[in-house]
């Protein structure tokens, strides 16, 4: 069934219904409509609620037209219900208001003039944030409306050789794809619905515009699409594969360039996020020791655990918003075994039982936070001075602190997202023969057999693969059940695709179904066209895969191995470098005291700087922790980067890896920091021995 329903009211008006291949009930009111006044529902987000309310205050306009253009651009591209004024409104009542908060705290003595500073700074910052937030938003929605630009070029193509409409192609493209470019392909429909645009093709002339500049590839395909409605009919097929082969092309050759980019930031990366910390932490212990009133143990956990992650993360976020768009992520929504979000699975026999995830994250962090709570609460000096007997045994209970952080992450981390890492692979590993199993049945209905004894034989074909189980689960229903080709694939109770709740898969057989209805020779002709564009686009996928491997292999490597083993041989030197300068410190402050009419103080060292306070020095034990939580950041970091290179906005597989690197990477920390400890013990006390002689 193809075209749009019309149905009259009472009042003899049209409406206008929407296209989806599968239905054969009329729908009275647009699917456009219903889902743009979904959406007008939406409460505001916290970003608009903030520009609304500074907007409702003051009036700002921008300060130059560039300022506003690219603030409107990036407000009505991404649907924001603010103006360019409102934005402007928010920057300045934020700058202003952190210069007035600033100069409140210095006049009542809570702060002192570097804290003014500190906090006029990050008013600014904050500023500027609120101003680049619609286009960092914009990019953003780029990224993921991008991810679903093949999948739609795809649907459009195969509409259009099965009725050469160009609003049809639109509706079934934003019917069966998801995410922001749904949405905005719903909005552009429901602007044609509305007479905005008097057809489909005009509409698409200011689409088009409004994509070239963010993807120029998917811009051209849509051109392409356009311009076939004009074309013969010897050539309307050519010009659709053209625009097929557009965004495959023009996607490799973008992810080509972004690969050899990528260079440059993975070196930038690892040396501002590993080699200079490093290098710093090994200044630390002196600065600990001999600047202790201004090193001071929070000074240090602020510069590694926040400011240092902070810059890390944004020199990722903005290496990945140069990322090309590859392709749509797997929909796991329809499976019957996913779990709920921070919960799994367990089987008990035939019984199924849902199972929270955070109390088992909670008593694995209590398994190893609990003998260094105990050890430490009962000898806090060695926690929170550099006096003391530091020793590998107060090593340890410090480091069991980092790995009962991790651990516990990483459990929860990998307990909620195992189960929708394997079903994510089992549709990825199903959608990849799909491709094969849909060409072999192409073959067999081109003979024209019928669709039971083309199945049939195809299982013979792909009875190796997964996807098999697909055809045998609909041929058992139309021999045992007596059903229909399009019963046997979608009944809602036996449907084979019940089985192999694949998107992908439910789309194209939907089309192949559709196609059919005009006779078996369309509907081959339409299988083996669908298994020559997936296979073109799996082919692209693997180029892909390749080109990425240098870098992603670089920062795997960095993740498990170089990071962790380079902070745990830190984190063992400066438990010896801590204690050799804290009795260096002391027996220079007791030859000073004990010296009368000296011309220099030598605790001013070489360069007047003084010693400084030993009891308040970092020990190394909170040392560790704090390197130790820095470690686990950066993990998280380096995981979050990975994924996003190769498998884009996947959360699933992003935390599920983090999970992985957390256990072997702090696993590996803690062997090396222990282990180099124990082995240089006799140095240490040989050393601290030769200083108190």
């Amino acid at each position: 069934m193809t075209g749009f329903f019309k149905k009259k009211n009472k009042d003899s008006q049209e409406h206008r219904m929407l296209y989806f291949p599968s239905e054969s009930e009329p729908h009275i009111e647009s699917r456009e409509y219903r889902i743009f006044k979904k959406k007008e529902r939406i409460p505001y987000s916290w970003f608009e609620n903030l520009a609304r309310f500074a907007g409702s205050i003051i009036k700002v306009s921008p300060p130059d037209e560039n300022t506003r253009k690219e603030l409107k651009n990036s407000i009505s591209f991404t649907g924001l219900r603010i103006t360019p004024e409102d934005v402007m409104a928010l920057v300045v009542l934020t700058a202003m208001s952190s210069v007035i908060l600033s100069i409140f705290l210095i006049a009542a003595g809570v702060i002192p003039v570097l804290g003014f500073l500190f906090i006029t700074a990050a008013g600014v910052g904050l500023s500027y944030y609120f101003l680049k937030y619609p286009s960092n938003l914009l990019k953003a929605y780029r990224i993921q409306a991008s991810s679903q630009v093949v999948l739609a070029i795809l649907y459009m193509v195969v509409s259009m050789r099965v009725s050469p409409n160009l609003e049809q192609a639109l509706r079934f493209a934003a019917s069966n794809i998801s995410g922001p470019l749904a949405w905005d392909m719903r909005r552009l429909l429901w602007d044609i619905e509305m007479g905005k645009y008097y057809s489909a093709s005009h509409a698409l002339v200011d689409y088009i515009a409004k994509w070239k500049p963010e993807n120029e590839e998917f811009a051209e395909a849509l051109r392409l699409i356009r311009d076939s409605q004009t074309q013969p009919m010897s050539r309307q097929g050519a010009v659709l594969d053209e625009a097929l082969d557009t965004i495959l092309e023009g996607t490799k050759v973008r992810m080509k360039h972004y690969a050899q980019e990528l260079s440059l930031p993975v070196s930038i990366i690892h040396m501002m996020g590993i080699v200079l910390p490093v290098m710093g932490s090994i200044m630390a212990p002196m600065a600990a020791v001999f600047l202790s009133d201004i090193a001071r143990p929070e000074y240090f956990a602020i510069g590694y655990d926040i400011i240092l992650p902070i810059f890390l993360i944004w020199f990722i976020n903005t290496i990945l918003k140069k990322r090309p768009s590859t392709f749509s992520q797997v929909d796991t929504s329809k499976h019957p075994d996913l779990p709920p979000n921070g919960k799994f699975i367990m089987r008990f026999g035939d019984k199924k039982v849902v199972l929270p995830v955070l109390p088992f994250a909670v008593m694995v962090a209590l398994i190893f936070l609990t003998p260094p709570m105990y050890f430490f609460s009962a000898n806090p000096e060695i926690l929170f001075s550099a006096k003391g007997t530091h020793d590998v045994l107060s090593l340890i209970m410090s480091c069991m602190i980092t790995m009962g952080i991790a651990f516990s992450l990483s459990t929860y981390f990998m307990l909620s997202n195992y189960q929708r890492v394997q079903i994510q692979g089992d549709i990825e590993k199903t959608e990849s023969e799909f491709e094969l199993a849909l060409f072999q049945l192409g073959n067999r209905i081109s003979a024209g057999v019928p669709a039971e004894v083309a199945l049939e034989k195809s299982i013979d074909d792909v009875k190796d693969l997964t996807i098999s189980g697909l055809f045998i689960t609909a041929l058992r229903n139309i021999k045992n059940l007596g059903m229909t080709f399009k019963d046997a694939l979608f009944h809602p109770k036996w449907g084979a695709v019940n089985y192999y709740p694949s998107r992908l898969i439910e789309n194209i057989m939907y089309m192949v179904i559709d196609i059919g209805k005009k006779g078996v020779k369309y509907a081959a002709e339409g299988m083996l066209t669908i298994a020559k564009y997936l296979r073109s686009i799996k082919d692209t996928q693997e180029y892909i895969r390749e080109l990425l491997q240098d870098s992603v292999s670089s920062m795997t490597f960095q993740a498990y191995m170089l990071t962790p083993m380079v902070t745990g041989l830190i984190v063992s030197m400066a438990q010896i470098i801590i204690k050799v300068l804290t009795v260096l410190s002391l027996r220079l402050q007791a030859m000073t005291m004990g010296t009368e009419g000296m011309s220099i103080n030598m605790t001013q060292g070489l360069f007047g700087i003084g010693v400084g306070n030993v009891s308040t020095a970092v020990s190394p034990e909170m040392f560790q922790i704090i390197i130790g939580i820095y470690l686990i950041e950066v993990i998280i970091i380096l995981a979050m980067f990975i994924t996003k290179i190769t498998k884009g906005e996947n959360k699933v597989y992003q935390w599920y890896t983090a999970g992985k690197m957390l256990i072997i990477a702090v696993s590996m920390y803690f062997l090396v920091a222990v282990g180099a400890s124990a082995m240089f013990g006799d140095l240490i006390r040989q050393a601290i021995e030769s200083i108190a002689e």
